[in-house]
């Protein structure tokens, strides 16, 4: 069998293979626009086993080439812990891949299924969506606050808050800025909408979410999150598993006696933590343990502190309701260890 390492970037991949008898094939550079070419090389190959390392813009190569043959992702992040070199190209990267994947010798990365990437896709541009509508409206509060204007309204962003906003005079380039931010929100807005509307009918792909709407402050938009990003819950053996692949579970250090636990380790998916932080802080206001939980972290320590462990005992709570979802549903889940 083949053993290849791919280099993959934006216009370019190197390819690398060595064979399980030791014969070594030159490294061959190819343009991403080249399908053709990639598929035959790949075909010549055969049988095979590839590896590329994760970058944003994998997930082509590997829907190419799983047809053909195993195509396993390298977790970037622990690659570069296991390898000192005085040397980098890409002929070099793509080598070391193939040698690393014929000593069995990759860290492996997860590859979700084509429909939770889909869905990962959707709820990360909306996410996108609602950030870009945050980030314009702070803006125009701080045209406001430079002309020491006080909004009549508690929130001003409704149709008669921005109504009201069209009506100020913020000066000439105020005024213009202005304009271009209510452009913006109500683009956006609509965006959202027809986003919103989406997600509505991909929901019904995932019944699993019924698991999380029941807790108050999850609606559709965080449930339909949480299962994306979690992807196959049978992958997590236990809680705690599930919890540090959110990036919300603390570094520790400990060598003899010694033992020191510093910031979290925010390895893991952004988008993830994210929603779990906010989805915890309305969760504490209705939910009686947790807000319990809440509170007693932040009497001895601080209220950052408590918010990030609140929302670490939610992710917790999200994947023990996931796998019972499934477990009721007569789905495959992996024992706790």
């Amino acid at each position: 069998m083949w053993h290849v390492g791919i280099d993959l970037h934006h216009q370019t991949l190197v390819v690398a293979a060595v064979h399980d008898s030791g014969e070594v094939r030159p490294a061959v550079h190819l343009q991403t626009s080249e399908t053709q070419a990639i598929r035959d090389l790949f075909v010549d190959l055969r049988p095979f086993q590839a590896v590329i390392e994760a970058t944003g813009t994998y997930r082509w190569l590997h829907d190419l080439l799983a047809p053909m043959g195993t195509v396993l992702l390298a977790h970037p992040l622990r690659l570069r812990a296991m390898i000192v070199r005085r040397a980098k190209s890409d002929r070099l990267d793509a080598q070391l891949l193939a040698n690393l994947l014929r000593l069995d010798r990759i860290p492996l990365a997860y590859v979700p299924p084509a429909h939770y990437q889909m869905l990962r896709d959707l709820v990360r541009y909306r996410a996108h969506l609602s950030r870009q509508i945050a980030h314009a409206k702070t803006q125009l509060r701080q045209l406001l606050a430079r002309q020491n204007i006080q909004p009549p309204y508690r929130s001003p962003f409704g149709p008669r808050g921005l109504y009201w906003f069209s009506r100020q005079d913020l000066g000439c380039v105020g005024n213009s800025m202005r304009d271009h931010l209510i452009e913006r929100i109500e683009l956006v807005q609509r965006q959202l909408a027809a986003v919103d509307g989406q997600m509505t009918a991909v929901s019904e792909q995932f019944p699993q979410i019924e698991a999380l709407t029941d807790l108050r402050g999850i609606g559709l938009f965080t449930a339909l999150l949480v299962v994306a990003e979690f992807g196959e819950v049978e992958r997590f053996r236990t809680a705690r598993q599930a919890a540090a692949y959110t990036g919300l579970t603390t570094r520790v250090y400990q060598s003899g006696d010694t033992r020191r636990t510093g910031h979290i380790s925010k390895q893991g998916s952004p988008w993830l933590r994210w929603a779990l932080v906010e989805a915890a802080m309305k969760l504490v206001t209705k939910d009686a343990k947790l807000a319990s939980f809440y509170h007693r972290i932040r009497k001895r320590s601080s209220s950052k502190i408590a918010r990030v462990a609140a929302a670490r005992k939610l992710a917790e709570i999200c994947w023990k309701r996931l796998r019972r979802w499934h477990r009721l549903h007569d789905r495959p889940v992996i024992a706790a260890a």
